[in-house]
């Protein structure tokens, strides 16, 4: 068997070889390492927009909600004047008011879910679809934005959501007008107000719109109910916690900081749509929590005569503490600590025997508060942080809905200046 001849390098060698080991090994890290950075910017660019169309379809839902709230509530004031028109010249100049907004067709108000920057921003190129990688997520978002196109469609096209006062027709009432039925800044006096509003319901189509209020329900419950599946399940395709969410809302929407004794000192105020909620949180941590509502009072005095609505003002408060720890606040309220503050119920003008009528069910109505506020209170942990100027505080916490679902409910509370 022959021996094998050993190779010996000398030294030149040794370092030729050497260099180009160590080349290839430092351009294979710069591959690996270009391609994980490279591959780390491509996940943050896909949750990043994955991120901007969900909250944007969280928003187009909360807003939505709004407009059916808002159907939802001035629907039986336009109803109960259209089955008592004697009753126009009664009623609060408000509540008038509020029945002539329904009824009346604004074509330069558009809704705020209407707005489609975002979408423009997911849909004017390939960026959206080469960056996330997912069909169905971004079939979902388009499905979105698509039934909110319709649902546009029909608010401006379909009989249903045709309101009765068109836009012709107000400034047709306004032509008519004399100078003693407009207000200084050119508005339509209460008087005016009334009197539209008589001719209006004299009207089929006041009778039509009035009709299709459940249809419209329908529709806007149908069109809440797909986006909110849609959007559910695109947080799970891409795997979107709530928390997840949070931060990108404090990063990219509304521009915060972190919560401290001194900031959170102070008046906040929420404005609701069933009434003002008034926070004061005092520096040695004692709190009021004050509600300004409106209720209603429906009077009758037992006649053929139709009954009466009137609405009245009613205020509460609550008294506790506040206790902060890190980004979570927690306010707790007493139960039985609570006051009825005022039931503003006011029967001037009413006959007597309606008068009566009014007493006795604001006597009953305040028995009724008391005993409610005999348990009423609060005791929530929030997360809570604040925007740069520091007036505006968002509080938010978790809970579970009737299915199980986890919820998270949000609040934008504004400081209130004394």
């Amino acid at each position: 068997m022959k021996e094998k001849k050993k190779v010996i390098l000398n030294d030149w060698w040794r370092q030729f070889l050497t260099g180009v080991m160590g080349t290839a090994i430092g351009v294979g890290l710069t591959f690996a390492v270009s391609n994980w950075v490279e591959g780390n910017r491509k996940e943050q660019a896909q949750r990043q927009t994955a991120m901007m169309a969900v909250y944007d379809i969280d928003e187009i839902i909360r807003e939505l909600k709004e407009d059916l709230e808002r159907e939802n509530t001035m629907y039986p004031l336009a109803l109960y004047l259209s089955s008592h028109p004697g009753k126009i010249d009664a009623v609060s100049d408000d509540t008038v008011r509020q029945a002539v907004v329904y009824l009346l067709d604004d074509p330069t108000s558009m809704p705020d879910w209407a707005a489609d920057a975002k979408e423009k921003a997911f849909t004017s190129g390939m960026d959206a679809w080469q960056n996330l990688e997912n069909t169905q997520f971004y079939n979902n978002v388009q499905k979105c934005y698509q039934c909110r196109a319709e649902l546009l469609r029909a608010i401006d096209q379909d009989v249903v959501f045709r309101q009765p006062i068109s836009d012709a027709a107000l400034d047709k009432f306004i032509e008519k007008s004399s100078a003693d039925d407009l207000d200084y800044d050119g508005s339509l006096t209460a008087a005016a107000l009334r009197r539209l509003l008589k001719q209006t319901y004299g009207k089929p189509e006041a009778l039509r719109y009035l009709r299709m209020h459940l249809l419209r329900i329908r529709i806007y419950n149908g069109t809440i109910n797909e986006l909110t599946r849609l959007n559910k399940e695109n947080k799970f395709l891409m795997e979107l916690s709530d928390e997840e969410m949070e931060a990108y809302i404090r990063k990219n929407i509304q521009k915060t900081k972190p919560a401290t004794v001194d900031l959170m000192a102070g008046v906040w105020e929420d404005q609701l749509n069933e009434g003002i909620e008034t926070i004061r949180l005092r520096p040695d941590h004692t709190m009021d929590f004050t509600y300004d509502m409106t209720d209603m009072a429906i009077l009758s005095d037992g006649s053929e005569g139709p009954d009466i609505q009137l609405n009245v003002p009613v205020s509460y408060r609550l008294s506790g503490e506040w206790t902060l720890q890190g980004d979570s606040v927690h306010l707790y309220c007493f139960p039985g600590k609570g006051e009825l503050l005022s039931v503003d119920l006011d029967v001037t003008g009413l006959p007597e025997s309606l008068q009566e009528k009014g007493r006795e069910w604001e006597t009953t109505y305040r028995q009724r508060f008391e005993e409610y506020l005999e348990s009423a209170g609060i005791d929530q942990w929030y997360s809570v942080f604040f925007d740069m100027t520091g007036d505006l505080m968002f509080l938010s916490y978790s809970y579970s809905d009737s299915l199980g679902d986890t919820k998270t409910a949000r609040f934008q509370l504004s400081r209130k200046l004394e």
